[in-house]
């Protein structure tokens, strides 16, 4: 075998290619059966797989594909589709206020950076793309949450002003400021932000922030609709 193949991998990769439109929910025999493998072994594959939501056990036993692979299928095509429609608007925002500025989609119980540019300054908010964050910490974070249904305080007031402003939630010397980028009915797209030193972002600062990032999410929520990504969590 050779050196760069992980054994493990393949085999549960294998697993999740017998699902198909025709047969969307698979019995541990019918796996057995396709791949070859003991049924041992798919119960341990099937058990990391399960685990990270790419799978799913059904009461009666049955196997269907999670929806983190939804997730990872809309990020992928949102990817290739509108890098040409974010990538401007954001690296405008950077220019007009030279701090970082990011464009986050949930995926699973993570964010993930799909788009950024970096402030043109020796110290800034340094973030590279593809990075997966937690979701509780952090101003997109918690607009993520906020309009996936998530209940209480912050959550309720940030449906209401339409915005948050995270002071060293994720890390104690940055500030980031975050709004929703919404389709017609309210479902979220992502998030945008944009984030540097504390010390940069007094009131009057994040106020227009707050401003210009709600103008480029209009924009690019009239842009971005025709290509749903709306957000989907087991």
């Amino acid at each position: 075998m050779p050196s760069d193949r992980v054994e493990s991998v393949e085999r549960a990769l294998e697993i999740l290619n017998c699902f198909s439109e025709d047969q969307p929910v698979l019995s541990l025999k019918v796996l057995a059966e396709k791949t070859g493998f003991y049924k041992s072994t798919i119960l341990r594959l099937s058990a990391s797989l399960e685990r990270y939501g790419y799978l799913v056990r059904q009461h009666d036993g049955q196997y269907r594909l999670g929806l983190a692979l939804v997730s990872l299928g809309k990020i992928s095509q949102l990817s290739c589709d509108i890098s040409s429609i974010v990538r401007p608007v954001i690296e405008e925002l950077r220019d007009r206020f030279n701090e970082s500025v990011a464009f986050y989609a949930r995926s699973g119980n993570k964010r993930i950076c799909l788009y950024r540019a970096n402030a043109n300054r020796a110290i800034r908010h340094q973030l590279e793309e593809g990075r997966r964050l937690p979701l509780d910490r952090g101003a997109t974070g918690k607009i993520l949450l906020a309009y996936s249904g998530s209940e209480g305080e912050p959550f309720a007031t940030i449906r209401k002003q339409g915005w948050y402003v995270s002071m060293g939630e994720r890390d104690p010397e940055v500030a980031s400021v975050a709004v929703p980028i919404l389709t017609d009915n309210g479902n979220i797209l992502a998030a945008l932000s944009i984030s540097g030193l504390i010390s940069r972002f007094d009131t009057d600062r994040r106020q227009e922030c707050v401003s210009a990032l709600r103008e480029k999410a209009r924009y690019l929520a009239e842009q971005l609709e025709p290509q749903p990504f709306v957000e989907m969590t087991p």
